[in-house]
């Protein structure tokens, strides 16, 4: 059973690499996805005790991120053809590749970027709170785990899961 996921994961693998002409779509997604990430990435190295009072920063740091991993997961899932937006498992239906194993595929993809944001903003929390402040905090810790890993994995599983019931 693990042979069969590996050759599909490898399928899927080589599938992305020969499709690098799909237009400035997947390009574009790519491009805004990191112009987001990046404005979410410089607000979230911030010290917490720097929005202490203002909670509503970290409301809009999420949405940010959450849009930004929107935009991510949209250029592995989302192709234009015709002038309208198909999805990329409609073209891999006919090939020996499972929707789970789309779908982890792009998870994959996501959690790795996930885990790299959790971490700079995490290391970047806490090296600015004891340089500037001289102070660090749980929550310099647990703001980028919360915002970078918990609650984009979360939202960005909704729709995988409904996508594969709605066929969308």
């Amino acid at each position: 059973m693990r042979e069969n996921n590996k050759k599909q994961q490898l399928l899927l693998d080589e599938f992305y690499r020969r499709e690098k002409i799909w237009g400035p779509d997947h390009y574009l997604y790519g491009f805004t996805s990191g112009i987001v990430l990046a404005i979410t990435g410089i607000l979230l190295i911030m010290p917490f005790q720097i929005w202490e009072g203002d909670y509503g920063m970290v409301g809009y740091c999420v949405i940010l991120e959450l849009m930004g991993m929107d935009f991510y997961v949209k250029q592995y899932s989302m192709l234009r053809e015709g002038g309208e937006n198909k999805s990329v498992y409609g073209i891999l239906c006919f090939a020996p590749v499972s929707y789970q194993q789309f779908a982890l595929y792009i998870l994959k993809k996501l959690l790795r970027l996930c885990l790299c944001m959790t971490g700079a903003a995490a290391v970047c929390q806490v090296v600015f709170a004891m340089a500037f402040l001289d102070t660090v905090s749980v929550w310099n810790l647990l703001m980028p785990l919360l915002c970078c890993l918990i609650v984009p994995m979360f939202f960005i599983l909704i729709p995988l899961s409904v996508h594969k019931r709605t066929g969308r």
